[in-house]
Formats: structure tokens, sequence, C-alpha cells
């Protein structure tokens, strides 16, 4: 087993390899900006440690203050957490069913095509994904100090993980109380719970006293007393059991439960299922409190489940196969090569609004009304390697307009390789001169405050802003750039 998971964790280093100089996108880059302002000169309260938990910020943040940025540094950082990630899963499913399942379920993961995705990109559910799975681990080997430890790192990497933290903490005081043990018999393992819940409190506090709220300012329809059934939730169960072909393996857990079901004479492990309530609860957690938010509505939000719906379904391969390692570890081979298969098509195929999971297909693809503004494909696939492609062609052409000519952004958070480059900080574009740019609503509600002409970007996916200044200003196109259809214009723009 041990050789199986070393050849995942090559596996992991190898396509970690293959994208090791591509820069972050989107997300990412205010992610790699914000880590370099933390330690820039002296760590500042206010800035660095409210508004989003800070580990990832001061954590990458001291990375480059100890080796420089660099697309290269980012990507080994990610890659210790998919490492991780694989290694805690396979540890929690050894002790949770066996190594058989353990190593299934690390398979399947590894060779997941969001997985892929995400272990490519600067993002913080990856990391909380890994981190959640080892308090999980540290939880079940009943290690106490690595529980509070991690658990610790785990909400200061973002916010949900206060909801496993919270888990873990009920299932512990039913289990005691439905044992008939006195609560006291366990402080040590309650503590160890508590502990990281106090550190998230005294953060959300300083973010009320600072930033004016609690946590993260989204509001979710349980804290506001509303019904939490609504198109939002319907959204996650599909992100989580159905795309990239996750509907198998979800009919493989159901039919293998109706098979449990249907064998009543099989006594079900009491103890099994005390260890896995807490994954179970924080499951419930998150499609209560999380699922609903309305503007919550990235795939990639839904990874911190995958190790749960991975372990489940080696558990199902494992039961429908009989426990025979030749057809269960077929079934898993069908399976990884589907997943890869869905991989590469999202990589190299030329429209990125094409899948090739017919599920995905009838949920995204028909679907006029889902664009990359919701990053629902980019998410899905890596298709954001082309914008990053497309974003440094434009940043070269960029680069030989007229120097002293305005930039304005359309999209200002999707281009945080401009705000970079005026304080001096090339994130891998090649962005290096420091132009000056305005967000393009701002310059509608003050034309006045910007000299002509001016360089304007739009998106490919984002035109409709084009249309506002098209009958006020003489809009000239100065180049289109595409990456396998995908990037953005550039006009130039003065008065008429």
């Amino acid at each position: 087993m041990q050789k199986r998971i070393a050849f995942l964790c090559v596996f992991v280093i190898a396509y970690t390899i293959y994208f090791i100089n591509l820069p972050p996108w989107w997300d990412g880059i205010t992610t790699a900006i914000t880590a370099l302002d933390t330690v820039k000169n002296n760590i500042d309260l206010y800035v660095d440690f409210f508004g989003k938990p800070p580990f990832v910020f001061l954590s990458l943040g001291i990375l480059f203050k100890i080796f420089g940025y660099s697309p290269e540094l980012i990507h080994i950082y990610m890659m210790v957490f998919s490492l991780g990630a694989i290694i805690f899963t396979y540890k929690v499913g050894e002790i949770l069913a066996g190594k058989d399942v353990a190593c299934s379920a690390s398979f399947l993961l590894a060779f997941s095509p969001l997985f892929i995705a995400q272990s490519v990109n600067l993002n913080f559910d990856l990391p909380s994904m890994a981190l959640l799975m080892a308090t999980y681990y540290y939880l079940l080997k009943k290690n106490h100090v690595f529980v509070a430890l991690s658990g610790i790192i785990l909400v200061m990497t973002k916010e949900i993980g206060i909801l496993f933290m919270a888990a873990a903490l009920l299932s512990t005081i039913l289990i005691n109380y439905t044992g008939e043990r006195k609560i006291g018999e366990q402080r040590a393992a309650i503590t160890a719970h508590i502990i990281p819940i106090i550190v998230f409190i005294i953060w959300a506090y300083g973010n009320y006293t600072r930033r004016g709220w609690f946590l993260f300012p989204r509001d979710s329809p349980i804290i506001k007393l509303e019904s939490i059934f609504n198109e939002n939730f319907i959204m996650r169960l599909e992100q989580l059991f159905v795309i990239n072909y996750n509907w198998i393996l979800t009919i493989v857990i159901l039919c293998s439960l109706f098979l449990l079901a249907y064998r009543r004479y099989e006594r079900i492990d009491r103890e099994k299922i005390k260890m896995v309530l807490p994954l179970i609860l924080f499951s419930v957690f998150f499609f209560m409190v999380v699922a609903p938010i309305r503007d919550f509505n990235l795939p990639r939000y839904v990874i911190v489940l995958y190790p749960a719906l991975y372990l489940a379904s080696a558990w199902g391969i494992h039961r429908l196969s009989g426990k025979n390692r030749k057809i269960s570890g077929m079934l898993l081979v069908s399976m990884m090569l589907i997943f890869a298969a869905q991989t590469v098509y999202s990589i190299y195929t030329p429209d990125p609004y094409v899948f090739l999971d017919p599920a995905t297909q009838e949920i995204y693809g028909m679907d006029p009304s889902i664009t990359l503004g919701g990053s629902e494909v980019m998410e899905i696939n890596l298709k954001y390697v082309d914008y990053v492609k497309a974003d440094k062609e434009l940043v070269d052409f960029i680069n030989t307009t007229e120097p002293f000519s305005p930039l304005l952004l359309n999209r200002f958070n999707h281009y945080g390789i401009f705000n970079a480059a005026n304080k001096g900080i090339d994130i891998g574009y090649g962005q290096k001169s420091k132009k000056i740019y305005k967000e393009l609503g701002d310059f509608t509600r003050s034309p006045g405050t910007i000299s002509f002409p001016a360089i304007l970007i739009i998106e490919d996916f984002n035109r409709f802003d084009l249309e506002k200044i098209h009958n006020m200003y003489d809009v000239t196109l100065l180049k289109q750039i595409r990456v396998n259809g995908v990037g953005a214009d550039v006009y130039k723009i003065d008065k008429e």
C-alpha cells in the first residue's frame, strides 16, 4: 500500500511540475498580492489578521519573504497541501475501513478533475480540505495536542473550519453521553476541540471591532431564519454528487447502502459509526449553513467534502464487488480512467463551455446564464489555464501601448496583475510598468477624473460594459486576444 500511495505522490508532483510556471489567476492573484503585502514591512494586525483568516496569507507571505515571489513557489506551496490531503485521506480510511478502502479513496481523490484543477491554482479550499483531514486523523488517533494545533490552523485557514471543530466537539459530547461516561473523563479531548473554537471566536470578534462583521460578510439563510432549501442548496448537491462523473460514484454509494439495508443479518459496527460521526455532522452543518448561501456559487467550495465522498465511494465499490480485490480493482481503474479523460478533455478542448461528462453538460452546458463571471466553468475544469495565457498576451500588448495612457479595467479584481505592477511587483505576467489604472465603474461615475486617450480592457465574457460608453466616446478596437477561444479585447477610447 505504501508503494501505491508513493505513486500517487509522484503523480501529484508530476502534474505540479507540468504547471510549475503557471501564474495564479483571479482570486489567486488577490491572495498572492495580499500575502506579499502582509510581509512587505511590519505585520499590521488590522490588515493581516482580520477580514479573512490569516494563515494562508501569513505562511505564504513568509515564504515569499525568504525565497522571493515566484509562481513556482506558489505551486510547491499548494503541492504540500495536495499531498497532505491524499496522505491523510488514506490514513483516515485505513482506520475507518482498512487499507484497501483507504487506498481506493486516495486514488479517487488524486485523479478527481476538480482536485487536480484546484491543486494547480492558489486557493483556500484545498488547504482547508487537507487540514480538515489531518485534524480528523489526529481526532481518531486521540492525539489531543495535534488536534488542537491542526484545528487552530484549520479555523485560521478558512471560516468553514469552525464547522468541523463544532462537529468534532458535538460528536465527542454525544458519544460520551450515550456511553454513560462522565464528560469530565474526556476533559482532554473536549479541551482540544474547544481551543480552536476559542481562537476562532477571538478572531471573529476582532473582525467585528475592526471590520464590522463577525465572519466573512456573507449571509447564511439559517442565520437569517430563512429556508435553506433554495436553488443554491440544489446547486451544491449537484456540484458534489453529480459533476465530473461523480454521479457514478453516488449511484455506487446508494446501491451499497441498499445492499447493507437488505442484509439485515449483518451487524452494524457501532464503534465505526462513532468514529465517522464527526464527518457526518460536518457534512450536515455544511449543507445547513454554507450550501444555501446565494453568492456561494463556485464548485471548488464543496471540495472539503471530497474525501468523505470518495471514502464512501471506495467503501461502496468494496462492498458491491463482494470484497473481491480483482473486481474492485477493475472498477477503481475504470473510474480513474474516466476521471483522467475528463481532466485531459477539460485542458485541451478548444471550447471551454463543452464538457465530456454528459451530466455536467446537462447541468451547465445548456444554461446561457452560466458565465465565467461566476467561475463555474473554470472551477469545473482547467480552462483557467487558457485565461492565464491570454492574460500574458494581454500584458505583452499593453506594454507596447503609450506608457502614459491610463488603463480602464472592467473587472478590477480579475486584473490584479496591474494592481501588483503599480506596487512594483511582477507576479508572473511580465507586467512591470507602473501604469495609471481605474476601474470602469468608477470611470463611468466620474469620467472627468481620467485623461484621454485611454486604454479599455473588456473580457470576452463581459462585453455589456462596452455598451455603456460606446455612444459617449470614440471607441477603436486595438487588439483582440484569444487563446482557445477565451481572452479579452483592448480598445482605445477618446473624446468624440
